[in-house]
């Protein structure tokens, strides 16, 4: 007979029974408890972290939990939620600062009227349209009236698939390792829409039998899994996408609860890792009507370049990974209050590292922002050396027993910035750095008039502080530099309303020179080098 264990989930005063032998991971999703999981449930990110009570409803920790929590530091009360197993009744608190929000306003800020397809208006009637972005973080829709042109309500929520991993190779894996994780995060992605949807709606008073169309754009991985796709092939090399082409299909085949012959378009795609974001923001952003070259820096937890100077279009991606966006790093958490968001070197003050938080509140954790700001401020501090390693003698650098920079503090806080914590970005900000290098060349490019820096992160951090810390190259800065929140929305929205876009962009898919970075000769030995810090002044003067 199959034993039944009492679990209580605070600070949601959440309870529920659930079968002993799961893990508190499966217990909260079994209860609908949203827990953090960068790693994807492998017991290795320690963003799972809880407290439970009592500590011996538990069995006993892991090597895993023992490595991330070690009981010296945390006590037997802190377990690993992907590894613990419920034995007994127990009270499981997720600390305030690992708390996961329904709600993401990333990227919610693209509003007003676009142009609508000539002769399609039909002002006697509501004609209602949703257009997507499938991000690996946060997904956005932006409710359309396909009269008008007109944005009516944008809403935005965290990917729920979040639970298989924060990047899309943990996704991936998911699938390799059990094909039915596909239909699961397909699930999970379409029950997302759907909320959305109900949302956006419900904001207007308006009914789902209104909805004419939907268009969706996201990474490659988003777009086959919301399409059923088995990513399989995105985890091995080369990388090729199972197809290239924009699909069509009914709403009834997405689980989209919508009218069943709604169409849904979703866009075409470059390559393994160059999705219909990047296109999407391609097409928002217009730059073949220019004659300046321009490039288009998409960073989330993939960094997708495209390049274009009248002559030709190149693209390439590069695996930044999730440290921008705060993951992976220790004390890292997503944009939202009580996470350091800002920092800034001042030399004058008594201490010359100061910070802000979203909505001054408390300070919880760090972001992808305020990791970028932190790392610029403390190599100008001299806490950080040009290798990566801490300066022992740097106020606020705790050491190990070997008189060796393990961390440094923030200044009155707990949040900090590991050794491990600078490696992540080091890793991030190389591949970006090189990427961009490359691509520079391959095209035959010296000079770039227009840079314009879009993404989840890409339009929020301070592009001054990513260029001291060695993320972005010389080349590009000389010119205009621009952020625009979210050029893929703003391009599933404008082929939303206009079809003839959709025409366009596929055409445009087909002349992209897609550049593999892997396949670069002297790839390796650039990016090593590249995740060194630039020299300051200071340490050129001393040498």
């Amino acid at each position: 007979m199959t034993e039944i264990c009492d679990i209580s989930f605070q600070p949601f005063n959440i309870k529920g029974r659930v079968q002993k032998g799961l893990t508190i991971f499966e217990a909260a999703e079994h209860l609908g408890v949203l827990i953090r999981s960068d790693c994807g449930r492998k017991g290795i990110c320690g963003k799972c972290r809880v407290m439970v009570d009592p500590p011996d409803s538990l069995d006993p920790k892991t090597d895993a939990e023992e490595e991330s929590l070690p009981i010296s530091e945390w006590g037997p009360s802190h377990r690993l939620a992907c590894r613990a197993k419920i034995l007994g009744p127990v009270t499981v608190t997720i600390p305030e600062e690992l708390i996961l929000q329904e709600e993401s306003s990333g990227k919610t800020g693209v509003k007003g009227f676009f142009p609508v397809f000539p002769g399609e208006q039909d002002t006697g009637r509501t004609r209602l349209g949703l257009a997507f972005d499938v991000g690996t973080t946060t997904i956005a829709a932006y409710l359309c009236d396909l009269n008008s042109g007109k944005i009516l309500v944008s809403k935005a929520m965290v990917n729920p698939q979040r639970q298989f991993g924060e990047d899309v190779i943990s996704r991936i894996a998911a699938v390799l390792s059990d094909a039915a994780n596909l239909e699961r995060q397909q699930q999970l992605v379409a029950g997302a829409m759907n909320e959305l949807i109900a949302s956006c709606l419900e904001e207007i008073r308006r009914s789902r039998e209104d909805i004419e169309e939907i268009t969706v754009v996201g990474n490659t991985t988003m777009q086959h899994i919301f399409a059923g796709l088995n990513p399989k092939s995105l985890g091995i090399s080369p990388y090729v996408p199972v197809t290239s082409s924009s699909v069509l299909t009914p709403a009834r085949d997405m689980g989209l609860d919508l009218p069943p012959e709604t169409p849904v378009y979703i866009f075409p795609v470059i390559s393994g890792f160059l999705g219909g974001d990047i296109l999407a923001a391609f097409l928002a952003d217009q730059p073949l009507k220019r004659k300046e070259t321009t490039l288009i820096i998409d960073i989330g937890t993939n960094g997708e370049l495209i390049l274009s100077n009248g002559k030709g279009i190149w693209a390439t991606s590069c695996a930044t990974g999730p440290a921008l966006e705060g993951a992976q790093i220790s004390c890292g958490m997503r944009a939202a209050p009580g996470a350091v968001n800002r920092v800034f070197f001042r030399p004058e003050a008594d201490n010359p590292i100061v910070f802000k938080t979203i909505e001054n509140a408390k300070p919880m954790g760090i972001c992808g922002s305020g990791i970028i700001d932190a790392l610029a401020a403390m190599r100008k501090a001299g806490v950080t050396m040009e290798n990566g390693t801490f300066n022992p003698q740097a106020p606020g650098v705790v050491l190990n027993g070997k008189g060796m920079g393990q961390k440094f503090i923030l200044p009155d806080t707990d949040v900090h910035i590991t050794l491990k914590d600078v490696r992540q970005v080091q890793l991030a900000k190389a591949a970006l750095f090189v990427g961009i290098e490359s691509l520079l060349k391959k095209a035959g490019v010296a000079r770039v008039d227009h840079t314009i820096l879009t993404g989840a992160f890409g339009a929020k951090f301070d592009w001054q502080n990513a260029r001291d810390i060695g993320m972005l190259p010389h080349e590009i800065l000389n010119g205009k530099v621009d952020s625009a929140q979210n050029l893929a929305g703003t391009g599933a929205v404008m082929a939303l309303l206009d079809k003839r876009r959709r025409t366009q962009i596929e055409s445009i898919a087909l002349k992209v020179e897609f550049l593999d970075l892997a396949c670069e000769p002297d790839f390796t030995i650039k990016f090593s080098n590249a995740t060194r810090f630039p020299a300051l002044d200071q340490d050129i003067k001393s040498k």
